[in-house]
């Protein structure tokens, strides 16, 4: 009696964002090649998965600070230890497949700081960070809308503020991999 009885399924809406997703594909392929169209519709696939499965960052540590249930935080470690050993060897070597690859490798300092604390105030005032605004607007949320309205217009003043912020004061880049070697940093 207290079960929620299951959404009907939308046929309307379903047909309409498969053929736009389909229409995207065929736009990309010729611009861009088969494998720009193929990620596509496979990053369409996963969004749909990660949606239905309610998968979100943030929920493991809400449950675990309200709760104290830690699986979804361990499931997390798990997944970030799994994508380290395996994407370890690719950034050593420097390319995979022939495409050269590398790490996102950036100064730590007075940016990241500030940054960090108005990344954190937006996304209290906005109701998510990027990511879950997103989650939260193709999931019908049509609010969200404006957060990622703002999201989007406060990225392009920043660009504008990036000389300065460049100048900041900073602790440099620092790679483990570059200090420790590769299987130490892993």
């Amino acid at each position: 009696a207290g079960r929620l009885a299951p959404r009907r399924v939308q046929g309307g809406v379903v047909a309409a964002t498969a053929l736009l997703l389909l229409v995207g594909a065929l736009w990309l392929a010729p611009r861009y090649g088969a494998r720009h169209a193929a990620l596509f519709l496979t990053g369409a696939g996963l969004g749909l998965v990660l949606y239905h499965a309610a998968f979100g960052f943030t929920a493991a540590f809400r449950v675990f600070v309200t709760r104290g249930d830690g699986r979804g935080i361990r499931a997390q470690m798990l997944m970030l230890a799994v994508a380290t050993v395996l994407f370890a060897p690719m950034l050593s070597s420097g390319e995979i497949l022939g495409t050269s690859v590398g790490g996102a490798v950036a100064p730590a300092g007075v940016s990241v700081l500030v940054g960090a604390f108005v990344f954190a105030v937006g996304m209290q005032l906005g109701g998510g960070c990027g990511s879950g605004t997103l989650f939260h607007l193709g999931a019908g949320a049509t609010p969200m809308a404006l957060t990622l309205a703002a999201f989007i217009a406060g990225s392009v003043i920043a660009t504008f503020h990036m000389p300065f912020w460049s100048a900041a004061p900073a602790l440099g880049e620092i790679a483990l991999a570059d200090r420790l070697g590769w299987p130490a940093a892993v």
